[in-house]
């Protein structure tokens, strides 16, 4: 059995055998000392524009793409800031979750929420963020992408 995460934050474990694998991209907009964050419907936490990449897919066609759905907004992406794994629960279904995470630069346009998973999408004050506030790795992630170039990689 392996222990999983679900949407909700609560632990329930799942047969090895049912895991399937799942590449996720995400992106960090920054600007004005803000990123730019949805609120989760499923969690009501705060968590970084992105999500699944589908298998004909490269990581960053992704990110684009799901940045787009839950923004409105069309990125560039623009540096690879980190990754992580961890095993997560969506739906009754678990997953070995590779996750990526890059710096994307968002143009300076409204943006519009996807309801169906994000309740709303704004721009945060990174002071106002924290692991609490966000889905469980992001805010790591968000630190990363601020901290000076000599300390990223550490």
């Amino acid at each position: 059995m392996v222990a999983c995460i679900t949407a909700r934050g609560e632990p329930r474990q799942f047969p090895a055998e049912a895991l399937r694998f799942r590449p996720a991209a995400y992106g960090i907009a920054v600007r004005d000392g803000c990123v730019l964050v949805a609120r989760s419907r499923f969690s009501g936490r705060w968590e970084l524009p992105g999500g699944a990449v589908a298998p004909w897919e490269t990581l960053e066609e992704g990110l684009r793409r799901e940045y787009e759905e839950e923004t409105g907004l069309q990125v560039s992406v623009r540096a690879f800031v980190g990754f992580d794994q961890g095993f997560v629960a969506f739906f009754q279904h678990a997953f070995n979750s590779l996750r990526f995470f890059y710096r994307v630069e968002a143009p300076d346009v409204p943006v519009r929420a996807q309801l169906d998973e994000v309740t709303e999408v704004r721009w945060v004050e990174v002071a106002a963020l924290s692991d609490e506030s966000m889905a469980p790795g992001h805010y790591a992630f968000v630190r990363r992408c601020l901290a000076p170039r000599e300390e990223q990689g550490r």
